[in-house]
């Protein structure tokens, strides 16, 4: 243990004297200030500060992935380069220490750079204003729907002959996207019902509903109708009065009258004169309010302290098994494959795969998005701009995988490779 407290010192203090530390605070202070006044909102209050919240740390959250991924392979590979890791090797030190050690410094670099823009978003905004627990309507996964319809889909005769003799595998990723974005109408006249999995009976603050409608025709319209969910025995109303292609959102009040239905049930009612169309996976949230925006940014600063510690893990690693040139191409060409990923999966043309060398490019594609998806998307941040709830089981989730799991396989992956690079 002493010995990676003295490698994580000599790493910090070397950041440190090298004024990398204060390089990205001054460039982290700066940018939060500049950020709101580089870009136009739609004009209202509350988009000003999406765009302020979502753009000022991200553009932190963005600096220090770069500027500490390009540390983190340069770390043990310039360090061999000198023949300063050789002296380290004679003293009692193993292979993995130096590779977490190193990692824990950069890691703690990063995390204080960004509490200091958490801490100016904090002062400049209201941490008394609520945040929103999201929920969506308890469905199987759309790769069990797709599971479920395969055969019954391959065997209608409206099926194209091309889809029929295509791999099961890409038939049923293909009935998994429609299962996604499978709408549901709701005639004039009729009801439609989803069931959520609620919180406990006092966790039910201020519930609210949010829709978003479209018609057969895409042209807005009135949508009139009522929603009611039923909560551990008692009602919840609320009456929606709005024009579709706008989210509705629909704040609930609690009835008196006690009911026997089953509970977390979400009852729409549409009375108006159109049919109207919903993608329940996307389109239906019951809403509940949790904690405040501090707690909240809290959260989102934590997950983007463990997306840093995955970067700069994996950064470390490369650093070990590749010299510090290409060990850093490696690592934004990395990045940018994980920027890129979505894009090309969306737009690919050949959606049957029948080219087998695209197959397997699109196979290592989605595998790449997948892995890289924390780090791409920066969710935590989308949902603090929205006042949405970061969950604490994902933040918890994100602690395990990228503080934990991660640095440890990548020291122990360096561990492997740093004697055969230290001989040769």
């Amino acid at each position: 243990m002493n010995s990676f407290w003295r490698i994580f010192s000599l790493e910090f203090t070397a950041a440190v004297r090298s004024r990398t530390l204060a390089l990205l605070l001054v460039a982290s202070v700066a940018w939060m200030f500049a950020a709101p006044f580089m870009f136009t909102g739609d004009g209202t209050v509350e988009g000003a500060r999406m765009l302020a919240v979502h753009y000022s740390l991200g553009g932190v959250a963005t600096l220090l992935s770069i500027s500490l991924l390009a540390t983190a392979t340069g770390s043990i590979a310039r360090e061999r380069a000198a023949k300063r890791l050789q002296m380290t090797m004679v003293r009692p030190v193993g292979y993995m220490t130096i590779a977490l050690a190193k990692t824990a410094a950069l890691v703690a670099i990063g995390a204080i750079v960004l509490a200091v823009a958490t801490a100016i978003e904090a002062v400049r905004s209201d941490l008394s204003r609520p945040c929103r627990h999201v929920l969506s309507p308890v469905m199987p996964t759309p790769r069990e729907e797709a599971e479920t319809m395969y055969t019954a889909y391959m065997k209608d005769p409206k099926t194209p002959p091309a889809v029929k003799s295509a791999k099961k595998s890409v038939v049923i990723r293909l009935l998994a996207q429609r299962a996604f974005d499978r709408y549901e109408t709701v005639s004039a006249g009729d009801e439609a019902q989803w069931r959520f999995r609620l919180p406990e009976e006092g966790g039910m603050i201020k519930p609210s509903v949010r829709l978003r409608f479209t018609n057969t025709y895409d042209i807005r319209q009135d949508v009139v109708g009522d929603l009611g969910l039923t909560v551990y025995g008692a009602e919840w109303n609320g009456c929606v009065s709005n024009i579709t292609q706008a989210v509705v959102e629909v704040p609930l009040q609690r009835s008196d009258a006690a009911l026997a239905a089953e509970s977390g049930v979400l009852t729409f009612a549409n009375s108006g004169e159109s049919a109207l169309m919903l993608r329940p996976r996307r389109d239906v949230n019951l809403l509940i309010e949790a904690d405040g925006f501090g707690w909240n940014l809290m959260r989102a600063y934590i997950e983007l302290v463990c997306m840093i510690s995955l970067l700069v893990a994996f950064g470390v690693f490369l650093g070990v098994g590749l010299g510090r040139p290409v060990a850093l191409f490696t690592a934004v060409v990395a990045l940018a494959v994980s920027e890129m990923s979505p894009s090309v999966i969306d737009q690919y043309p050949d959606v049957l795969e029948t080219n087998a060398a695209d197959a397997i490019g699109l196979a290592i594609t989605r595998t790449a998005a997948e892995l890289t998806h924390p780090v791409s998307a920066l969710e935590p941040l989308a949902k603090l701009s929205e006042d949405s709830c970061v969950e604490p089981r994902e933040v918890l989730g994100a602690f395990i995988s990228d503080i934990v799991i991660a640095p440890v396989l990548f020291a122990l992956l360096s561990a492997l490779v740093m004697p055969r690079k230290v001989e040769g």
